[in-house]
């Protein structure tokens, strides 16, 4: 599950948490540390230095779900490339899942849609659910966020509205990017909200999962387990559903809301 920081991943994750035949977790992270290249002049970008990135944050990921003990074969030689790497963290993913009796699993980080075709190589038959929102609202989102938690969401804990436009924009190209593809399914935040059940069955019928009323009675309980304390931005997915919120008029002035609908590239789909 990928798409724009703040456009719904995290509820779109809760309704797939809560299908009794699918494993979640707290945000990984890991194949966009083992992927992208760090934006540090400081940070190595070769294959070893990715790989002990993924590392770290896999071992970080393993104590936030307390199984520090799944962290050996991450280390072992053969998990020393991208490639073998990526293998080896998703036969822990496997291994958490099946521990479950579950039959899939569900993995959400944000960021992974800007390596959506590298995955799809290490990872064959992976499928990838991306979510949209009106842009005006998820700049809304994502300013609000970055002000309110100050040096977690943007360097220096900026909060300009440059900076909201051009990551929704970015993700926006990358998910046109690949949404033509059979392994790729685009959903709206909005339609998620409105039409929450339809929605959720055809999702469920993209990851040949028999769609289950557990995933609208459980939400709530099942977003529990992938917010973790220290991502207080997420606390809103725990309550009931809401189904309007409108930041982009809350959150700026009027000369701020023409500036940023002048400058957003449209949705298209």
């Amino acid at each position: 599950m990928v798409g724009c920081p703040r456009s719904g991943t995290t509820l779109l994750q809760s309704f797939l948490a809560a299908h009794p035949d699918v494993q979640s977790f707290p945000e990984t992270a890991v194949f966009a540390r083992l992927l992208i290249a760090p934006q540090r002049a400081d940070r190595a970008s070769g294959e070893e230095s990715r790989v002990a990135a993924a590392r770290q944050r896999a071992g970080a990921f393993l104590d936030s779900v307390a199984r520090p003990d799944l962290a050996a074969p991450l280390a072992r030689p053969e998990a020393g490339s991208i490639a073998g790497f990526a293998q080896a963290f998703v036969s822990v993913l496997d291994r958490l899942t099946l521990e479950r009796d579950r039959i899939a699993w569900a993995e959400k980080t944000p960021r992974h849609l800007l390596v959506v075709p590298e995955i799809r190589r290490l990872v064959p038959e992976s499928r990838f659910i991306v979510i949209v929102r009106d842009g005006r609202q998820n700049v809304a989102s994502l300013y609000e966020a970055a002000r309110n938690h100050p040096n977690v969401w943007w360097p220096q804990g900026r909060s300009d509205v440059d900076e909201a436009i051009n990551r929704w924009n970015t993700f926006l190209r990358h998910a046109h990017a690949v949404h033509d593809a059979s392994d790729v399914r685009i959903v709206r935040y909005e339609r998620l909200v409105e039409e929450t059940e339809r929605t959720l069955e055809e999702m469920c019928a993209f990851a040949e999962l028999p769609y289950s009323p557990e995933m609208m009675e459980r939400r709530a309980e099942a977003a529990r387990d992938v917010v973790t304390a220290i991502e207080p931005w997420k606390a809103g997915v725990l309550g009931p559903l809401r189904t309007h919120d409108d930041k982009f008029v809350r959150v700026f002035s009027a000369e701020q809301k023409a500036y940023i609908e002048a400058h957003l590239d449209p949705i298209g789909f």
